[in-house]
């Protein structure tokens, strides 16, 4: 490495490129002339300033024209602030060649930063390189410092290792190395090692500091049964060592450990005692709110946020939370509505947002809102985005335009999971079954692996166009091939194919081996082939069945009985069950149906209060009868004369 990196930094700049450095340089330097060569010094406090102003881009200006000007002039001081300034490896690993062809890679500062810069981004081996060539005796810093580079490498064991090797090695661990350790396990998800790792820390004597506690408290949701115990007990221990007033961000971790345990009562007390709130605190208890479907609570915070003033105010963040609180509940409209006022106001939203709205045109079959979504996608350059495009196929299928989604699928340069079964199950819902088996086929041939929702669409597209051969083969496939578990959803599917291909016989002995006790889907897509095919024997059958089934408490099922008995003529049994629906207090879901206009949803629903614009609409809905019955009396007449 060191001799590669050395040939790195001994190649002479040409003149060309010496001219580009200095016009850079003097593009984004504040003053025109630069410090004389002779001397390091006036160089190395121009560095310091830059960086001292957060403009790390214009200390490395300032260091390559240095090094332009004269190659050797740098010395040990200076190579330590170009480290510091360094944003990638590419630029770490430049000025640790330079390092090495001035001979400064030995010096303790040089070779501390060096090793500084590749834990700040995550280059673990080339950290462990420098570490083991250290000159000096290993201080808990440079362990510490090696210790970052795994935990930002995300490597929790090998961090485990290297704490270890310091503790065998004679070094002290401090709180900077106990909060490194378990930052190191919870970017990994090992959540339950990061308190177990607390705990330690706590029994080595050592007290942690602020953010250790903060990790720590992260964490607990996951923890299982005792998570809020444990919770609480942190939140102790950091009251008792000041840290909880003290500092922001553990307050912040606190409302998001209650948040998302629930605990909405606590989350809301640790928000209001919070001597000082940022963004972040107001976003925790709004995405809380959210999570715990709360959603009217989550909106009001919103507003107390909005009303507040001041610097702190809703963000992307805050709103895309709400966003996604109503359409997680099934509040689809509201969702929408939400998204419009947040466009309103001029917030950019991001991909998150983007992708539940998408989910909430969807839902709601607005493609219209949906294709001026996507329109905002391209403008945003964000349709390139996996997130995105996952919501944009689905969103396009689901809303009968299997064109345009497959005109997304195939833009995308990785696909996933997700996107395989969004395409097919677009497929399959319109009745596409050739498509949706060649799209599975161009799946497996893509080497991604189906899951149990794969086969769920290309059931249903096979059960719509009576593929039964091809279902059985695909059931089959799914359980000795692909090891999965046929769910109640698989079954419905299957029941659905053989009854709407006339095997009734066939669909009703599978429900016998099923492993599960059939839901009401189950019995219902049964009941549902019988009444197709009028085969009363086998209805009767299954209805004594459903009836005496402890989910039999289902309106659909009761209501289907019910038609199934009349369009047979047998109105005494309709009757009586009709009558046995009633007492049972269940009462069938009221029809429902929306219209888009102008971006807006607008539902009807049967029974309820008609909407403000309702004499407008049944005025026109008139005027569209009469122009019908003219017309049908034209024809008649039309028809009258011919004869």
């Amino acid at each position: 490495m060191h001799r590669l990196l050395r040939a790195i930094a001994s190649r002479p700049l040409g003149h060309h490129q010496r001219r580009r450095l200095l016009s850079a340089f003097a593009a984004d330097h504040p003053i025109r002339r630069h410090p004389p060569t002779d001397s390091a010094v006036p160089w190395n406090k121009l560095l310091r300033d830059r960086l001292a102003r957060s403009r790390p881009d214009l200390a490395l200006a300032l260091y390559r024209l240095m090094r332009a000007l004269s190659p050797g002039l740098p010395n040990s001081y200076t190579l330590p602030l170009a480290l510091r300034a360094a944003p990638s490896t590419r630029i770490a690993s430049a000025v640790h060649a330079h390092a090495l062809h001035l001979g400064l890679h030995a010096h303790s500062d040089v070779a501390g930063q060096i090793l500084a810069a590749y834990a700040r981004i995550g280059r673990a081996a080339d950290a462990r390189h420098v570490f083991d060539a250290l000159p000096v005796r290993r201080t808990t810093l440079t362990w510490n410092t090696l210790i970052t580079a795994y935990s930002i490498g995300c490597d929790p064991d090998a961090a485990r290792v290297v704490f270890a090797r310091m503790v065998v090695g004679g070094a002290q661990p401090d709180a900077v190395t106990w909060t490194t350790l378990l930052s190191a396990h919870a970017r990994c998800g090992r959540h339950l090692e990061v308190l177990e790792l607390f705990r330690d820390m706590h029994s080595s004597g050592c007290e942690g500091n602020a953010e250790a506690v903060a990790v720590a408290l992260s964490a607990c949701p996951y923890a299982g049964g005792p998570a809020l115990a444990k919770g609480r007990s942190i939140h102790a221990y950091g009251f008792v060592k000041g840290v909880v007033h003290g500092y922001m961000f553990v307050a912040n971790s606190l409302v998001c450990m209650y948040g998302k345990l629930g605990e909405m009562g606590e989350a809301e007390k640790v928000f209001q005692e919070a001597r000082e709130k940022n963004a972040v605190t107001w976003n925790a208890l709004i995405t809380s709110y959210a999570a715990a479907g709360m959603c009217k609570e989550a909106l009001d915070v919103l507003a107390r946020m909005e009303c507040r003033g001041g610097i702190v105010v809703p963000n992307v963040v805050s709103w895309s939370a709400v966003i996604g609180g109503f359409a997680s509940s099934g509040d689809m409209e509201q969702a929408l509505e939400l998204f419009r006022q947040m466009q309103q106001r001029r917030l950019s939203p991001n991909v998150v947002t983007l992708a539940t709205v998408l989910s909430g045109c969807a839902e709601l079959l607005a493609s219209r809102l949906g294709q001026e979504v996507h329109g905002h996608t391209i403008r945003a350059v964000l349709d390139r985005h996996s997130l995105v495009q996952n919501g944009l196929v689905n969103m396009y299928g689901k809303c009968g335009r299997v064109t345009a989604a497959r005109r997304v699928f195939d833009q995308m340069k990785s696909r996933d999971l997700i996107s395989w079964n969004s395409m097919i199950g677009s497929y399959g819902m319109h009745g596409l079954c050739d498509e949706a088996l060649a799209m599975f086929e161009d799946m497996a041939r893509a080497g991604v692996e189906p899951d149990g929702v794969t086969f769920v669409a290309v059931l249903s597209a096979c059960s719509h166009t009576g593929h039964v051969a091809e279902g059985r083969r695909l059931f089959n496939q799914m359980v000795r091939e692909h090891k999965i578990s046929p769910s109640m959803e698989h079954y419905t599917c299957m029941v659905d194919l053989l009854g709407r291909a006339g095997l009734l016989k066939d669909a009703s002995e599978l429900i016998e081996t099923m492993p599960m006790r059939p839901d009401p889907c189950v019995w219902g897509a049964l009941l549902n082939s019988c009444r197709m095919h009028g085969n009363a024997a086998m209805a009767e059958a299954t209805i004594a069945k459903v009836l005496q089934a402890d989910e039999a408490e289902t309106t659909g099922n009761h209501m289907m009985i019910t038609n199934l008995y009349a369009s047979c003529g047998m109105w005494d049994e309709s009757k009586r069950v009709r009558v046995m629906t009633k007492e049972a207090g269940l009462r069938k879901n009221p029809g429902q149906s929306w219209i888009e206009v102008k971006n807006k949803v607008f539902a009807f629903t049967a029974g309820n209060a008609p909407l403000p614009e309702a004499v407008e609409i049944f005025r026109v809905l008139n005027y569209l009868y009469a122009k019908m019955q003219d017309e049908k009396h034209a024809k008649g007449d039309a028809i009258a004369t011919v004869i």
